[in-house]
């Protein structure tokens, strides 16, 4: 009954709309994108119901970027040098951080109380993510409408509103690299796209601002630029070259570089690098192609062309790997060649793993199975934006696969090339439907029933995508400093409370010392220095610091005071499995810090059999080997004697693993909701 009042619902508004200018096709199709982009933002907002803070962790130095520029203006970046980081030496901020997402949160507040809004910066930069979302949806479905038709762009719209890592990355309170990137990104396509076809120069100067914009935000603009180099080499070879194609590509390529040569974070010598060169060998073989066009003979000229560009592409590819340009190096190696996974960074910091192949199929459901086949159609076809399509999908997918953070460029591309073969089958049934019957056309073959059926089949194998969609459920929790860093769907005030006890009782000069997870944290909300944070920029601290936690009080008090520190924090989200004696038990399923001593360890070059050993425990009744500190080093680790501290003797008398309590270090707070969070004072003997 419902359905037949929509039918003629619609059939009145078509009559309607007879002899207007908006048609009913267009009025659907607007109305859904409106839809879409405000089911998109209501997700982002979920975090809300907790309040109102900052996710993760590196939208606090984000956030602490932009309160600089606020204060001091602008150009006041380029100078900025912060002593509380990476204690003692400092950070040239400048050097250090890409100024684009910091800019963009400036601009935003600025421009908010030129309207007369007078937001607090604070709130200004936590929502900005959510408005950067809602405009990466419209923007795919301008994507996918460019790409296809607006059909497969409302389906790109869809994807993006509803994918996992598109949430995370642009939901309440993640001010960072991708809420501007991604818009930088999606604007680069979109234009570079349509100035293939009309008003080249216009076009391709908005594409080269986009790009221009996801470099100072994000250094995944290095996948964009070489994406787009490839293609352009690849419809060289395919005989697709155009003028247009050659102009647009250098301009788009000449703003980038340029932006990237200016940022002092970047510098001149990234112009002649590994991760640039493929620009300059596509504007190469761009200038190849068109100084062929003299040759007249069409075939000949095919033949040259191919010919010198395979030869400037092997000259090219011999002198990056003989290191002529350089060395590819660290996260970058990791993504082109997923098997070196070397430097300590990559193996121990999450985001820069490698995806789980599982993960694909849980978030994108049918769209795995449509993908293949829609880069198969787009082969098959072989047009500009066919091969724009396939190449899309199968380097985002390289990508994503190498390297966990990237899976935010799977999302648009496996939702075009979905589409895209939904598209094609709808075409193919289409004339069924109709009964429009075409002895040369196999759909003549069908029935209209089966035409029903697959369409019908295709619907309902987006439908669990929708329902079921997870990135629905991981925006369904609070910020990662409200949780307590667990993650959990529920406020757990420990590191609130630290963070307030820090700033409040610790003095101003004093020099934090702590894993580099909550360096961010502690740095920008308790405005203490650190001598670590979640930016990872000196490894041979970092490597020092692990050293410190892993080794025993003389070692540790001897590295910390060549630090300066004077006050050690330690976080482990602790199971409390008997009161009497007070007995906890590290997780595992939660990374707190004795869990990340196995990183530490990689770090430091040491074995984990020192430290870790799987201990015997009873667990409502049956036996579980758990992993403990009771490893031959375990009980004087500076570390451990730290964390387990309140627990020494339960481990000693209920686990017989022997910890001993530390001599120097003295406990001044512990946070009093679950004393997941401890603060010691360092009280140094005259010869440490």
């Amino acid at each position: 009954m419902t359905i037949v009042l929509v039918i003629l619902a619609m059939s009145r508004l078509e009559a309607a709309l007879k002899g207007s200018r908006v048609s009913l096709e267009r009025l659907v199709v607007y109305g859904a994108l409106i839809s879409i982009v405000a089911l998109g933002v209501l997700i982002r907002l979920m975090p809300l119901k907790w309040g109102i803070y900052l996710d993760e962790f590196d939208p606090y130095i984000q956030y602490k970027g932009a309160q600089y520029v606020v204060e001091n203006g602008f150009d006041a970046w380029y100078t900025w040098y912060d002593p509380t980081r990476w204690a003692p030496w400092g950070v040239d901020q400048s050097t250090a951080g890409l100024p684009g997402v910091p800019f963009a949160g400036a601009v935003a507040y600025l421009i908010l109380n030129f309207l007369g809004l007078n937001i607090p910066l604070f709130d200004v930069v936590v929502f900005f993510p959510v408005f950067a979302g809602g405009l990466m949806i419209l923007l795919g479905y301008l994507l996918g409408k460019e790409l296809v038709n607006r059909g497969v762009g409302l389906l790109t719209a869809l994807v993006l509103a509803i994918d996992v890592t598109a949430i995370q990355r642009t939901s309440l309170g993640f001010f960072d690299t991708e809420s501007v990137g991604m818009v930088g990104m999606l604007v680069a396509l979109i234009f570079f796209l349509k100035s293939m076809k009309r008003r080249t120069i216009p076009y391709a100067i908005i594409s080269g601002l986009g790009l221009a914009l996801m470099a100072l935000s994000w250094r995944g603009y290095l996948y964009t630029i070489n994406f787009l180099a490839l293609y352009v080499v690849l419809m060289i070879l395919i005989g697709k070259w155009s003028r247009a194609m050659t102009t647009s590509f250098a301009i788009v390529s000449s703003i980038t570089l340029f932006t990237v040569a200016v940022t002092p974070s970047y510098g001149y010598s990234i112009l002649i690098s590994p991760y640039t060169i493929g620009a300059y060998v596509a504007i190469f073989v761009c200038l190849i192609r068109a100084l062929t066009e003299e040759i007249r003979d069409q075939e000949k000229r095919l033949r040259v062309s191919i010919g010198i560009i395979i030869g400037v592409m092997a000259i090219a590819g011999v002198l990056v790997f003989a290191g002529f340009f350089g060395d590819i190096t660290g996260k970058f190696l990791s993504i082109v060649d997923p098997f070196s996974r070397v430097g300590g960074e990559v193996r121990t910091v999450g985001e820069q793993l490698p995806s789980i192949w599982v993960h694909f199929f849980q978030t994108y459901r049918s769209l795995v199975v449509l993908a293949p086949l829609g880069v198969l159609y787009a082969m098959r076809r072989l047009s500009g934006k066919g091969l724009f399509m396939a190449l899309f999908a199968i380097t985002s997918l390289y990508g994503a696969g190498s390297f966990v953070r990237l899976l935010i460029f799977v999302a648009p591309a496996l939702a075009v090339v979905s589409g895209y073969a939904l598209s094609s089958i709808l075409d193919t049934v289409r004339p069924v439907l109709k009964h429009e019957i075409d002895r040369k056309s196999k759909a003549s073959l069908l029935s209209k029933s089966y035409g029903i059926f697959t369409i019908a089949l295709l619907a309902g194998a987006m439908l669990p995508m929708v329902i079921d969609s997870p990135g629905i459920r991981s925006a369904d929790r609070p910020a990662m400093i409200v949780s307590a860093s667990t993650g959990a769907n529920r406020e757990i005030p420990d590191w609130i409370e630290a963070i307030a006890w820090i700033r409040d009782n610790v003095p101003e000069d004093a020099v934090i010392g702590c894993w580099w997870d909550y360096g961010y944290w502690i740095n920008v909300m308790a405005n203490k220095s650190v001598i670590d944070d979640n930016a990872t920029i000196n490894g041979t601290q970092i490597a020092l610091v692990a050293k410190a936690f892993l080794n025993n009080e003389s070692v540790s008090l001897e590295i910390f005071k060549q630090l300066n520190v004077s006050y050690v924090v330690v976080y482990e989200p602790f199971t409390i499995v008997s009161t009497s004696p007070l007995l906890g038990l590290p997780p595992w399923y939660i990374t707190g810090d004795f869990e990340k001593s196995t990183a530490m360890m990689v770090w430091a070059g040491y074995n984990s059999s020192e430290y870790i050993a799987s201990v015997p425990i009873n667990l409502g009744g049956s036996y579980v080997n758990y992993p403990l500190p009771a490893g031959a080093k375990a009980a004087n680790t500076t570390l451990y004697q730290l964390l387990f501290y309140p627990y020494r003797e339960a481990y000693n008398s209920t686990l017989g693993i022997k910890i001993t309590a530390p001599e120097h270090y003295k406990l001044v707070f512990i946070s009093p909701s679950n004393g997941w969070v401890m603060v010691y004072k360092i009280n140094y003997p005259s010869t440490a």
